[in-house]
């Protein structure tokens, strides 16, 4: 909907937002320039330092799609032509930020086009500051390309809705239905559909069940306007479909090997308000003050959702376009709403029915269309505002007094409004506190793991610890676990691990050491508690354990020994 020039006041406001937006995109690119990794992220870098056949099969074994980490192993090999001395982790990180970037660039054409720059502005403030999406922008992860995937084809089901709408004489801007330039540009949005639904499906599962909603409202809008434009949906649905057989048995043996073994936990019914605070609750200091506004954030959304709802019910009478062939506010904010209510009913039914494969992230793919749904209610409860304004201030009309509600409405627009942007300026600047954080720590990190020498030999009590320690630890150091094997995955992707089962092994390891010529050190690496557990039993048993110090590499915090025999000789 198009207010007219009495909104320069809210296209003012967009701006901003999309300064913020354009800011905070920059701020987490040079954030990207720390060297720390956490152990999933170790999964992308380790397959990006592969060749393709080697990265595809380690994905076909793992359980996520291939496509993002081609597109990691192909920016850091782009990097690493242009600087030999690039390594991966940082072009890993900065992949991380282009899909905001290209969700940037939506946001000034695509959805500024068609609902103002408002809009655009609100939606690329919410998809990179509001709560849990920040981090995505910087860690090496899959999430962030999804979101722009299934954003992307959300945007382009719109389009192809509105492109050369049959019998309505009107199509996307003011085209012809069935002009040759409408053709085209239905056909432009029908390729660009299958195009970012099969990169979504190739990015990461729920990434596709959210695709499969973007198709079922596709389906729905067209079988209301035009039955003979289900053709349309068909062929894009089969091309999408042969597009995806190639990796379909590489899905079946991930399936099987999910069915048999996987980390997720089960699902309660509480696990509903789990979803809603993951995506609502936001990053102030005090977790009570938290809790309160991710309830507020919730009941105001479903507030300007429900008062959007009544006034598609009042004013357009069951239509669903308005009468420029444009598709209703309500219509696209109840469609990506209920892209996302998709992934969760099919997250809670597969982990009900089946076995527990849904965790709180997976539902990202889904918030770009979530957040563009609040930003259409936003701007439909304020360009409303402002039209009914018009009517009733101006006295050459009918000379009323504004009504009471038109107050109300102007104080609760602008005012979750503000809250929003506070919620959400807050909860990046506390992502962005710990990202500096990390990269100040880190540097501390690899001063003590320098302290590590290649012949060397390093005990953990956490598998985690390991794999991700040992990518930073010369290749000739052997890696041992205390009583635990390593996951066999990680361990191909990047180096092996072995284990000791009791001290007399490690009492061993240190006499040979000593009849070396060449001076090796026996570290061990403690994480949480069971450490001192640890260090206590091998204190018994007459090692002695020298702390070196207490050091955080990304989220995880360990002390470094060096072990030796009872007299502390070093060896």
């Amino acid at each position: 909907m198009v207010c007219g020039k009495k909104m320069a006041g809210r296209d003012k406001v967009g701006f901003f937002l999309l300064a913020l937006g354009v800011m905070m995109i920059g701020r987490s690119f040079t954030l990207c320039f720390s060297n720390d990794i956490w152990y999933d992220e170790l999964f992308t870098v380790g397959m990006a330092e592969h060749s393709y056949g080697e990265l595809v099969r380690f994905t076909a074994a793992d359980v996520h799609p291939p496509l993002y980490y081609c597109i990691v192993k192909l920016f850091a090999d782009l990097c690493k032509l242009i600087i030999s001395s690039a390594g991966t982790v940082i072009p890993a990180k900065v992949v991380s930020v282009l899909p905001y970037l290209i969700l940037l660039v939506y946001a000034v054409t695509f959805v500024r086009k068609r609902w103002g720059v408002f809009t655009g502005g609100l939606f690329l403030f919410c998809v990179t500051a509001m709560p849990q999406l920040s981090a995505y922008t910087v860690e090496a992860r899959m999430y962030g390309w999804a979101l722009l995937f299934v954003t992307a084809a959300f945007l382009h089901a719109q389009g192809l809705i509105a492109a050369g709408r049959a019998g309505s004489g009107v199509g996307d801007g003011g085209i012809p239905a069935g002009s040759s330039v409408g053709d085209g540009t239905r056909n432009l949005h029908g390729a660009a559909l299958v195009i970012y639904g099969l990169a979504a499906a190739y990015t990461q599962y729920f990434a596709c069940v959210a695709v499969v909603m973007v198709y079922l409202y596709l389906f729905l809008m067209l079988w209301r306007q035009d039955k003979k434009r289900i053709r349309e949906w068909l062929f894009c649905v089969a091309a999408s479909v042969i597009g995806y057989v190639p990796w379909l048995f590489a899905l079946a043996g991930q399936i099987s090997a999910v069915r048999e073994n996987y980390w997720i936990l089960p699902l309660t019914w509480r696990s509903l308000g789990g979803c809603v605070k993951f995506i609502m609750k936001p990053a102030f200091i005090n977790d009570t003050v938290n809790t309160v506004l991710a309830v507020v954030l919730t009941v105001g959304y479903a507030v300007m959702f429900l008062w959007c709802g009544w006034q598609y019910k009042l004013e357009h009478k069951g239509r669903v376009l308005t009468k420029n062939g444009e598709e209703t506010h309500f219509v696209t904010a109840a469609a990506g709403i209920g892209v996302l209510a998709g992934v969760v009913g099919f997250g809670f039914a597969a982990s009900l029915l089946l076995r527990p494969v849904f965790v709180y992230r997976y539902m990202i793919p889904a918030l770009g269309c979530f957040w563009l749904s609040f930003a259409l209610c936003t701007d439909e409860i304020l360009c409303k505002l402002n039209a009914d304004s018009e009517k009733i201030e101006n006295p050459e009309q009918d000379g009323r007094r504004r009504a009471p509600m038109e107050s109300w409405r102007r104080g609760f627009g602008y005012g979750f409004l503000l809250l929003v942007v506070v919620a959400g300026l807050r909860d990046y600047r506390a992502f962005m506190g710990e990202e500096e954080y990390k990269i100040v720590m880190m540097r501390e990190t690899e001063t003590a793991l320098s302290l590590i020498g290649p012949e060397d030999t390093v005990l953990y009590n956490f598998d985690q610890m390991q794999a991700v320690t040992g990518y930073y630890l010369p290749e000739t150091v052997q890696r041992l676990l205390w009583r635990v094997q390593g996951e066999t995955l990680i361990q191909e992707i990047t180096s092996p691990c072995g284990y000791v089962e009791d001290v007399e092994e490690l009492r061993q390891m240190l006499e040979e050491m000593q009849g070396e010529e060449k001076i090796k050190n026996l570290w061990f690496i403690g994480s949480f508690n069971s450490r001192d557990d640890i260090v206590a039993e091998w204190q018994n048993a007459g090692l002695e354990a020298e702390q070196m110090g207490s050091f955080l590499l990304e989220r995880y915090w360990f002390n470094l020994y060096r072990i030796s025999d009872s007299d502390h000789t070093t060896f």
